[in-house]
């Protein structure tokens, strides 16, 4: 099996940005990752090279089939008691054999899901690197509701605990608290690992200055850019933040909202001062 040297997690709300920042981080030359071919027979590097035979699509994937292989009870969460024998030795199987398909020396995956599950994921891999991705609330409530809208209002994406409660309350207020319980509980569980092993990026900072987020996130977590690579991933960054996104939720609507754009938590309803300076942002 071969040697797993920190892997790299990259987690976050859904609608929070990760996609386009794992696309982008995972061109680092050092790293594998899951593919829309890897991802169908993952423990088996054998049958995962035949099939690489006749297909070629290996653009970067969460692998929901297999960071859920595990999933348990009514909601997504998953702790270091879950990560039973048999779950470690398939994930690290996993990763190592992604490791020699395509020979490299790291391994990066995202899944939205998995902000729920970092305890599980540092019980199987005590060095792991975790990049954990954060979007202004409003514009992620903005963006699950439209998700939602295409899944006749159904409730979609990572479901955190406590989410049942989040049923019987007005849509666009479910959407906000979602992104509010998934955060949380990132933030929590980040709490019970070594700092240098936790990075927060936040979105805005990200489509703001590309080249010195990828920067930072690769040095916190041991890789190394080349500038002519940095400029190159950064050329068609945008942010998709939009204004009528942060008119979609009303502060006083959602209790306790973290409002992580600023790097604060508020356990309680936002100030007015607060809400000047979110003004600002918009």
């Amino acid at each position: 099996m071969r040697e797993i040297k920190r892997p790299i997690f990259i987690v976050g709300s859904p609608r929070s940005g990760t996609n386009v920042f794992y696309y982008k981080f995972a061109q680092h030359p050092a790293l594998a990752w899951v593919s829309n071919i890897t991802k169908k027979l993952p423990d088996s590097i054998m049958l995962t090279r035949l099939l690489m035979m006749f297909r070629n699509d290996h653009r970067p994937t969460e692998a929901k089939n297999i960071w859920g292989r595990y999933s348990r009870g009514d909601d997504d969460f998953l702790a270091a008691e879950h990560a039973t024998p048999s779950a470690k030795k398939f994930m690290r199987k996993v990763v190592s054999n992604h490791l020699k398909l395509f020979n490299k020396p790291r391994f990066v995956n995202k899944y939205p899901r998995n902000s729920v599950r970092i305890e599980f994921l540092n019980a199987i891999f005590p060095d792991a690197c975790f990049i954990h991705v954060i979007r202004d609330g409003r514009a992620v409530a903005h963006s699950i509701l439209r998700a939602r809208e295409k899944h006749e209002n159904q409730f979609w994406g990572v479901r955190p605990p406590g989410w049942r409660e989040l049923l019987g309350i007005p849509i666009i207020e479910a959407c906000a608290m979602q992104w509010k319980l998934a955060v949380e509980c990132a933030l929590d569980s980040a709490a019970k690992i070594e700092p240098e092993r936790y990075t927060e990026i936040r979105y805005e900072e990200f489509c703001r200055e590309p080249i010195q987020t990828l920067r930072h996130a690769g040095e916190r977590c041991g890789l190394e850019w080349s500038e002519q690579q940095l400029a190159e991933l950064a050329s068609d960054i945008e942010n998709r933040n939009a204004p009528a996104q942060f008119m979609v939720v009303r502060y006083e609507d959602v209790d306790g909202m973290i409002l992580s754009t600023l790097g604060q938590t508020f356990r309680s309803r936002p100030t007015s001062s607060d809400l000047t300076r979110l003004s600002a942002l918009s």
